[in-house]
């Protein structure tokens, strides 16, 4: 901390966020196509999908669903063919991302419409009619469609190898309100698929998820049926998945002389705990969700998770004859496979028994908020589909009754070593309201680099940063040690082992002071991640995490870090202030970084909008700086000199007009430029940035955060947790004192002593 004094960070920044109006404008826009022409053309594409309902070229319910396809680059919120759905009374049920052709340039909006055959009829007709021709907003987005068709055969197909020939597959229908029921028992039908062999998953949304096992046969008819939107194959051999990767084993060192268990409780999805592991058994309560015999390889797997989440990274170089530290959390424990045996079919596809186990615990342990899964599908992430894993670690993590969003940490998966795409994270790590870890190895000279079977980025649509943090995961060179059934250790390696480190970091902080929940926990672990330079992005993330979590607390005298936590509401604007004292002065730089994280509604319909809300961040250093704009030419004006208020008044005479807020300041994300120029990170829930700007230029500067929605949800509340550090080499005095001094409603937040706060056992 440069020899500085620490301080604890300031919490209550909230009290100061204010209402602010902010004009969202727009131009003129040039559309792709002539009305005339593309009204002709759509109308010859209804043609063809009333043909083929005809000639039954699928397999149709009552409601079909079409493909409404924009042309590239109208991917916008302000693009979705809301007029044409009114006015045809088709139902908007989700959407995707399509290629219009074999070029990465070409990817466009796709959005699935449901329509009867009447419906259809309708739109035929305004189409073929001069009705609409006078209606602005019709004729400009029936300018941005491409077509109007049905999804391809080979566009539903997701994932398969060519010599894929049988194998588990997940189903998804798309949604089609009350007719869902009879889509799903079409799906029997055209397959000849036992009931008792499929698992059906239907949620609210509409969407449906089924898991069963085909064969290339099976898969082809499946094609051909109208309401599915997407088949894949499912990689659910956890046997794989926990081979081993180091056999290292060596006595394990002895529990602490004084057993305390810690109250902060973080649930592990896993393969259970063995009683009688001497470092485990104090701190460890243990679930059986699975009606089957442990096995010694998953527990062995488990036992080394729940050893990660306690200890971390500290029983390295211990032996036989030490103690351990308390740690700083407990754990409850869910054994969650094997799964059941073959007599119950639809209970044998792992994946979907572990999520129905997750969504039940979940929903029912409102005592615990941080969770680790150290497991998931093999392979890699598909951009035009959402795994039901992801989905439902998403909005567990978004529905909070009591008002505290649960954290979800997620291993991202060991298969970065293999060629790209193939190399990239894996589901539920993917998703967008919580952590997905990466690991790090340790060189001899002691310099972190990315484990090589540590899968990369980029994510999904809303969090396309992945993974968010490194944690170390060890190596062959430098294994990762923790227990083993038993008074063992072993030696591991894999994102498996870095993820729950990071599980009992968040826990550690939340345990450390009771103002720091899960999500502002997971906003100051980003803030202070450390990112290596020599890497891509996709690589690191936001880069490693912090090795000693409990400095993230504190600040020095130079160095002030304040956290804002609240809701805001689609189109309104807040304004945060930067706290500082008068700096203006001091000679040199300041330097300011800050973090932004959302928890938002997950929209499983359309996985190119997969993230319903966001939040857009806009600097403003110095708030008595305004544009004053003219016909021809703008000026910028400092308000506080005198002679600058005298050319705003001539300003004003020639018709001038001064703009309603300050000149903002672009601010750069934390990214090497490369990354920057091929990224467009608008709809993320993690925005990380940071400036330098001399102080001088300074005056009550303030972030504005203007929150957006989408579609049904622009309506919805949006959480959001902030950290912001102010850094001042050279102010003279200390920069801590004097923000307390100025902002009296800020307060240094309670940091406790753990283990005073613990049940001695």
């Amino acid at each position: 901390m440069s020899g500085f004094e620490k301080h604890p960070i300031l919490a209550n920044g909230e009290y100061y966020i204010t209402p602010l109006e902010k004009r969202i404008g727009g131009g003129n826009i040039t559309r792709p196509h002539e009305y005339f022409e593309a009204k002709q053309r759509l109308l010859l594409n209804i043609d063809s999908i009333q043909a083929e309902i005809e000639k039954e070229k699928e397999i149709f319910v009552k409601e079909k669903v079409v493909c409404v396809r924009l042309e590239p680059k109208y991917e916008a919120k302000s693009y979705v063919p809301t007029s044409l759905i009114s006015e045809s009374h088709m139902k908007l049920i989700g959407g995707r991302k399509y290629s219009a052709d074999d070029t990465e340039q070409s990817k466009a909006k796709m959005y699935f419409l449901r329509a009867t055959n009447a419906e259809l009829e309708d739109l035929k007709t305004k189409f073929s009619t001069s009705e609409k021709d006078g209606v602005k907003s019709w004729r400009e987005q029936i300018c941005t469609i491409k077509s109007i068709d049905f999804l391809s055969p080979s566009e539903k197909t997701m994932g398969f190898p060519d010599d894929w020939e049988e194998g588990v597959v997940e189903i998804v229908l798309h949604p089609l309100g009350s007719d869902y029921k009879e889509a799903i028992k079409g799906f029997f039908r055209l397959t000849n698929l036992n009931h008792k062999n499929v698992a059906v998953r239907s949620y609210d949304d509409g969407l449906t998820f089924l898991c069963a096992r085909m064969n290339k046969t099976s898969i082809e008819s499946v094609q051909k049926y109208n309401p599915l939107r997407s088949i894949k194959p499912l990689d659910d051999d956890w046997d794989e998945l926990f081979l081993r990767r180091s056999s290292i084993v060596a006595p394990a060192p002895q529990p602490p002389e004084q057993i305390i268990k810690p109250f902060v409780k973080i649930g592990v999805f896993d393969g259970g705990v063995k009683s009688g592991t001497p470092l485990l058994d104090p701190y460890v309560v243990s679930h059986d969700m699975v009606g089957t015999k442990a096995t010694e390889r998953f527990l062995d797997h488990g036992s080394g998770v729940c050893g990660a989440v306690l200890y971390g990274t500290n029983l390295r170089g211990k032996t036989e004859s030490d103690h351990v530290d308390n740690p700083s959390v407990s754990i409850e424990s869910f054994r969650v496979f094997p799964t059941v045996p073959d007599s119950e079919p639809t209970k044998n596809y792992q994946m979907y028994s572990t999520i129905d186990i997750i969504e039940r615990v979940v929903s029912e342990r409102s005592d615990i908020k941080i969770y680790n899964v150290s497991f998931g599908p093999k392979g890699a992430i598909l951009d035009d589909d959402i795994n039901r894993f992801t989905y439902v670690c998403d909005k567990l993590s978004y529905d909070a009754p009591d008002g505290i969003n649960p954290l979800f940490c997620i291993a991202a998966g060991n298969d970065g070593n293999l060629e790209k795409p193939l190399n990239r994270i894996q589901s539920p790590a993917d998703m967008v309201n919580g952590l997905g870890i990466g690991a790090y190895s340790i060189s001899f000279l002691g310099d972190k680099y990315r484990s090589s079977y540590s899968c990369i980025g980029p994510g999904r649509e809303g969090a396309k940063i992945k993974p968010d943090l490194l944690e170390f995961g060890g190596d062959t060179s430098m294994p990762f040690i923790t227990t083993k059934s038993g008074a063992e250790l072993m030696g591991e390696q894999g994102t498996s082992f870095a993820s729950p480190v990071v599980a009992g970091k968040i826990g550690k902080l939340m345990a450390a002071s009771p103002q720091i929940h899960p999500h502002m926990a997971r906003a100051l672990l980003i803030h202070h991640a450390t990112p290596d330079e020599s890497i891509s992005q996709d690589e690191q993330g936001f880069g490693f995490c912090p090795n000693d979590v409990t400095e993230v607390l504190n600040c020095s005298d130079k160095k002030v870090t304040i956290l804002y936590e609240g809701e805001i509401s689609s189109a309104t604007t807040a304004k945060l202030p930067i706290f500082l004292p008068d700096v203006s002065t001091t000679h040199g730089m300041a330097h300011l970084t800050w973090t932004i994280c959302t928890v938002v509604n997950p929209n499983v319909n359309d996985s190119d909008a997969y993230t319903n809300n966001c939040i857009e961040d806009t600097f403003y250093p110095n708030e008595m700086k305004f544009n004053f704009r003219g016909p021809k030419k703008t000026e910028q004006l400092n308000l506080l000199k005198s002679e600058d208020i005298q050319r705003a008044k001539e300003l004003f005479g020639l018709g001038y007009q001064k703009s309603e807020l300050p000149v903002s300041r672009s601010a750069k994300p934390c990214f090497a430029e490369a990354d920057l120029r091929s990224n467009d990170y608008k709809w993320d829930t993690v925005i990380r940035k940071e400036i330098s700007m001399r102080c001088s230029s300074l005056l009550s500067p303030f972030l504005s955060l203007h929150a957006i929605g989408r579609d049904d949800y622009e309506r919805e509340k949006i959480k959001y947790f902030v950290v912001i550090t102010v850094d001042i080499p050279k102010y003279s005095g200390s920069v801590y004192d004097g923000v307390l001094q100025t902002y009296r409603n800020l307060a240094p937040i309670e940091i406790q002593n753990i283990n005073r706060i613990s049940a001695q056992t």
